[in-house]
């Protein structure tokens, strides 16, 4: 009797390439973006300096080709009205290109916004959560910035921080070591349990004038 055969199994598709290069784009594009609120905001000041740029530079092209115009139709009194109808034609289509240009330019500026607040805002990011960090009480070596990052002066001064902050804890945690070691030694004398309380008390006043600046 013959057996039927088992049903093959059913394979997936692979996902399209093109959707995965995608995905990689878009996370691309989105890492630019660390602090969305500040970049915008930084953003949005260097477009508007350009935009009112960019408009007073229309506008003495628009008048300058309006002058040119009616420079030429008077040059031609017989025909001077076609003549300045047609320049007036003219100078639309002209103004029309420049306002094209020019906001080729203002999306161009947008992009290099992106970019270059992202090299403010990325170490902002960075040496803020640095801060917090050493708030709570841990004391990470902060990951160092890039060397095309702005603020590199202020993160490396916040490293420095953290490095002397790290040491001090190290040497603090010694002195404790030691004096917990000595006060629990059943065979120390008086002496070394007084030295070692006489170390926890020096430690004591050193981290109170810290406090007391």
């Amino acid at each position: 009797m013959d057996h039927a055969a088992p049903p093959a199994a059913a394979t997936v598709p692979a996902p399209p390439a093109q959707a995965e290069g995608g995905g990689r784009s878009h996370r691309r594009v989105r890492n630019y973006l660390v602090d969305t609120g500040l970049q915008l905001r930084l953003a949005s000041y260097l477009l508007a300096a350009a935009v009112l740029l960019c408009v007073g530079l229309g506008w003495l092209l628009y008048r300058a080709y309006q002058e040119t115009s009616r420079v030429i139709a008077l040059g031609d009194l017989e025909t001077g009205e076609s003549i300045a109808l047609a320049l007036a034609a003219e100078d639309r289509w002209r103004i029309v290109l420049v306002a094209a240009a020019l906001g080729g330019v203002l999306l161009c500026l947008l992009g290099a916004a992106v970019v270059i607040t992202h090299r403010i805002a990325g170490p902002a990011f960075a040496i803020g959560r640095t801060c917090r960090e050493v708030g709570e009480g841990r004391l990470r070596r902060p990951r160092p910035l890039r060397a095309r990052d702005l603020l590199v002066d202020l993160g490396n001064d916040v490293a420095g921080m953290v490095e002397a902050l790290r040491a001090r804890e190290a040497a603090d945690a010694e002195v404790v070591r030691r004096a917990a070691a000595a006060l629990r030694d059943p065979a120390a004398g008086p002496e070394a349990r007084a030295d070692a309380a006489a170390a926890l008390e020096r430690l004591a006043a050193e981290k109170q004038a810290r406090l007391d600046g």
